[in-house]
Formats: C-alpha cells, sequence, structure tokens
C-alpha cells in the first residue's frame, strides 16, 4: 500500500523530512521542503535524497535511450554500407541488361559526380548477390530469438542492465566483423548472428523501461524521440560508413565497424552510471521528479510481473493488428535499409563516398517526422481532440500507406534519374518516421504491465522480414541487375505495406486491455479523478504487491 500525504508542518513553517522507505508492502511518502540541486541534511547524517534535483533524470533516460538506439541501428546498417566497399563487384560478373541504367560518364552529374572508377570500389571478396542478401540477413537470423525472453526478462528483473548489456556486446562484436570476414564468410555470418542475439533484446527493454519512467501524457513524445535514435542510428551509420569506407583509414571498410564498437563501448559507460530500472531507485532522482512519476502513474503503474497471461495476447486483435504493423513496417524499413545502398551503388551507379549520404537522407527526414509526430500525438491526447486509438491510427496510417506507395510508383516514375528516385525514397522514409506515434507507442498503452513481453514477440516477427528482404531481392536480382527485377522488389514491399497498414486500422486499439495491468485491484473512479486532477496530498493508492 501506498499513501501519499502531507507530514505535519515545523514549527518553523517549514515542512519535515521525508522518513526513510520502509518495507515494499508499506510505504509512506511525505513532500519535503523544495531545495535547489542542495540536499541541505547536517553533515554529520547520512545524506538523504534531495527535494528537487538540477537534472529531470527522466529526461536524461530518453537521451541516453536516444543515442543507445542510434548505436544499436548504427551497427545494424553500417555492414549495407561498407559491403559495397567488400565485394569485387568485377570478379562477381554481375550481368545486366544493355537497356539498364548508364554508367555515370553517360549521364548528368548529379548521379555520381565524377565517381571513382569501379576497380576503385572494388574490394577483396567475391561474393555473388545471393550470398550478400545471406551476409545482409544473418544479423536477424539471431535478432528474432532474444526479442521475447528479453520482454519477459526486462519485466520480471529489470530493465537497465538488459539493454545496456546488449548493446554492449553488439559493439564488442563489431569490433571483430573485419578479422571474421577474413576469415572466411560461415565466421562472418556468425558474429551478425551473435550481434543480432545482442540486440534483439534493446527495444522490448527500453519499452519497459519507458512504462515505469515516462508519465503517461508524455509517453507518445518520450517514445517518439528514444526511438528516433534509431533513425538517427541509421542516417549517422549509412553517412558515416561512406565516408569511412571511401578513405584509406585504418584500412578503409575495416574502420567502419572499428569506430562504431568503440563508441558503443564509451555509450556504454554513461548508461551504468546515469540510469537505474525505476525512478525509486535512481540515486539522484529528486523527491518531487519521483512523486510526480508515481503519482501520474498510479492508474497504470506496472508492477515487476513475472506471470504472464499468454491466452489474453495470443488471442488478443489489438495486439494482432499491432504484430501485423511491426511486420508491415520493417518489411519498408529493410527495402530502405538493406537494400538502397545497393540499389544506389549497382543500379544507378552512385559513387561509394556519396551513397552513404544519399542512403542516409530518407532516415534524416524520419527523424524530424518521428519527433514531430510524438509531440503531435501527446497534444491531441492531452487536449481531447481525438482518443488515444484515433491517435495511434492516423499516425501509423501514414506511415504504412504512403511509403507503400511512393515504393509501388518507383520503378515507373523513377527509372534511371537519380534525383526522381531519391526524391520518392526520400519521401518514403519521411513519412514512415511517424509510425513512432503509431504502432511503437501501443504497447505501452494496452497493457503496461507486458509492454516489454507485446513488443518482444511484434519485433521478432516484424524483423524476420531483417533476412526475408536481402534474400528476395538477391534471388530477384542474382541474373539481372536491372531496374525491372528491382521493381518487382519495390511492387511486393509495397503490397505488403497496404496490407499490414490495413489490419492495424481494425484491430488495433490503445485502450488499457482487462489484463494489461497485471494481477493488481484497479483504482476506483474517484482515485484516477484524484490523479487526473493532480490533487495527490491525501491520496491513498492501494497496489497488491
Amino acid at each position: 500500500m501506498c499513501r501519499l500525504t502531507m507530514p505535519p508542518r515545523h514549527p518553523h513553517g517549514r515542512r519535515t523530512r521525508r522518513a526513510a522507505f520502509p518495507s515494499p508492502a508499506v510505504m509512506v511518502f511525505s513532500i519535503e521542503p523544495v531545495s535547489w540541486c542542495k540536499d541541505g541534511a547536517d553533515e554529520n547524517k547520512k545524506p538523504r535524497r534531495a527535494d528537487k534535483s538540477c537534472v529531470q533524470y527522466r529526461h536524461v533516460l530518453v537521451a541516453l535511450g536516444f543515442l543507445g538506439l542510434a548505436n544499436v541501428y548504427g551497427m545494424r546498417v553500417n555492414l549495407n554500407v561498407a559491403l559495397v566497399a567488400m565485394v569485387n563487384h568485377t570478379a562477381v560478373q554481375e550481368t545486366t541488361l544493355p537497356s539498364d541504367c548508364p554508367l555515370p560518364s553517360e549521364v548528368s552529374s548529379y548521379n555520381a559526380s565524377k565517381a571513382s572508377s569501379r576497380a576503385t570500389q572494388d574490394g577483396p571478396f567475391t561474393w555473388d548477390p545471393v550470398l550478400q542478401g545471406i551476409v545482409l540477413g544473418s544479423f536477424f537470423y539471431g535478432y528474432i530469438v532474444t526479442p521475447i525472453p528479453g520482454g519477459r526478462m526486462s519485466e520480471a528483473f529489470g530493465a537497465k542492465w538488459l539493454f545496456g548489456l546488449g548493446t554492449f556486446f553488439t559493439g564488442l562484436l563489431s569490433l571483430l566483423i573485419p578479422v571474421a570476414a577474413y576469415a572466411g564468410e560461415g565466421y562472418l555470418i556468425a558474429v551478425r548472428v551473435l550481434q543480432g542475439i545482442g540486440e534483439g533484446v534493446t527495444y522490448p527493454a527500453i519499452e519497459a523501461q519507458v512504462a515505469h519512467w515516462i508519465p503517461i501524457n508524455q509517453r507518445a513524445t518520450a517514445v517518439s524521440l528514444i526511438h528516433a535514435g534509431g533513425f538517427f542510428g541509421v542516417a549517422v551509420g549509412m553517412y558515416v560508413s561512406g565516408l569511412l569506407a571511401a578513405t584509406d583509414f585504418m584500412g578503409g571498410w575495416p574502420s567502419v565497424f572499428y569506430v562504431f564498437g568503440i563508441w558503443t563501448c564509451v555509450w556504454f559507460v554513461l548508461w551504468a552510471i546515469f540510469t537505474s530500472n525505476t525512478p525509486a531507485e535512481h540515486p539522484w532522482a529528486g523527491s518531487e521528479e519521483i512523486l510526480m512519476i508515481e503519482a501520474d502513474l498510479a492508474d497504470q503503474k506496472p508492477t515487476l510481473e513475472k506471470k504472464l497471461p499468454w491466452t489474453d495476447i495470443a488471442t488478443s486483435l489489438p495486439v494482432f493488428g499491432v504484430v501485423m504493423a511491426h511486420f508491415g513496417t520493417h518489411w519498408l524499413q529493410y527495402v530502405l535499409v538493406s537494400e538502397l545502398p545497393t540499389y544506389l551503388g549497382t543500379v544507378l551507379h552512385f559513387d561509394i563516398s556519396k551513397n552513404g549520404f544519399y542512403s542516409a537522407l530518407p532516415y534524416v527526414g524520419a527523424i524530424v517526422a518521428g519527433s514531430v509526430s510524438g509531440v503531435a500525438a501527446d497534444f491531441l491526447r492531452r487536449r481531447r481532440y481525438m482518443s488515444a486509438t484515433a491517435v495511434r491510427k492516423l499516425f501509423n496510417g501514414l506511415a504504412h500507406f504512403v511509403p507503400s506507395v511512393m515504393l509501388l510508383i518507383v520503378p515507373s516514375v523513377g527509372g534511371c534519374n537519380g534525383f526522381v528516385n531519391l526524391l520518392l525514397f526520400v519521401v518514403a522514409g519521411t513519412v514512415r518516421g511517424t509510425s513512432e506515434a503509431g504502432y511503437m507507442a501501443i504497447p505501452v498503452d494496452m497493457a503496461p504491465a507486458y509492454a516489454g513481453t507485446i513488443l518482444g514477440i511484434c519485433v521478432c516477427i516484424g524483423n524476420t522480414t531483417g533476412f526475408i528482404v536481402p534474400y528476395i531481392t538477391g534471388v530477384l536480382t542474382a541474373e539481372e541487375n536491372t531496374v525491372r527485377q528491382w521493381s518487382y522488389s519495390f511492387y511486393i514491399a509495397g503490397g505488403v505495406g497496404l496490407f499490414t497498414g490495413l489490419c492495424f486500422q481494425l484491430f488495433a486499439s490503445a485502450e488499457v486491455q482487462s489484463w494489461g495491468l497485471g494481477p493488481q485491484r484497479r483504482p476506483t473512479v474517484e482515485e484516477k479523478q484524484m490523479v487526473a486532477n493532480g490533487d495527490v496530498q491525501d491520496l491513498e493508492v492501494k497496489t497488491a504487491l
């Protein structure tokens, strides 16, 4: 039982300090005097928690979560660009039709202004398109294994170390990729599979962390900002990878993996120091911030729940709608992430140093769209212009239908025109960023106690496309690396995006499910109203632990 009370006043007008936390079953919180960044405790006594901290640590969580997912996605996609420099395309002898796109010297300077010769782009490995697809997709053989157990572990034991160590482990493996590649493609595939296993826990873990740290009406903004880190990581990963692969720094393409691995290790140190599983566990968070979060989440606060309602989840139509949304948007994403650098480099003949930059543009737009859509979604909910479900469906509809249409018209409208192709891809990638206020925010809405597990299921199923898409594209383009053959990949992606987007519109819901809060007593109507009004001084919230 948690009781929020106002303690008696000090004889001199100050309120008494809060007592130390008792047992988890009964905790009494008292509002302390406000001090700015200073505890004010007697020097001879044990320091107590400050009433108000200079730093709002939920904002620190969002910032480090953003950087963490940037690392995760940067290491996921850097191989897609580096692979263009790693493969000896001349030795592979890719077949193209005479009517295919002309070489840069035969077209406008925009496509590859004074591009390097093909010889300078050739690398040491003679991997055909099918094997390249397997190498690119191997990451996801491991990635689909750990999201569900990762979600359960984050709910049962806390998400801090799961997210941190999963990212750190992936960074260490990144340092081994050059050695593994020279040892043989089998070793490279094995390292990428292990990287996928490490990254598989990250998304469910950060979702569970959000459920404990972020007030309800700030969630869409927080989720959008955190997940914008993924878009940022793709943009920076592709751009920086293209630049590094075109230089002689640390051997050229190997430097791509060294730089990302080292930076991830630095990030892990910051994450370990400045975050915690819950606000109450944080050593420096102020009592005022903790009390605000606890009061706001009194209606939906999840427990560290070890039992899972599998039947309820498996038979839930809203969960089905979210799973389908993940599958569709990941298919669209991996066409842009995994295949776009190869398409620009081998079909439209963009120079490797510019390929990374152009491939990153859709994700630069996605960063802006994701952040703006999150703020807009919270505004619409806060002002009650739209229901939570309507808000999620609005932004998810944009994220599915617009990119799908763009990919469907790429072959006929874009052709061999570099500028038009880029424009269509940038529009597709930018609008897809609004999904962060759509399907990505719903697991916390519908089931706060099981958000990590639900997202784990979604990530597991959605990321099967990570090896399906490269393999299908490799098969389609193995004999004819032409716009026509690539068009089949774009048509398939557009169809999948439209179908799964429709499933989300029909079945998804942001309403808290009857099983979504775990086995705890539901707050009364009066308690809900008191929390909504901010009147928490005499509110008693009983929670079965």
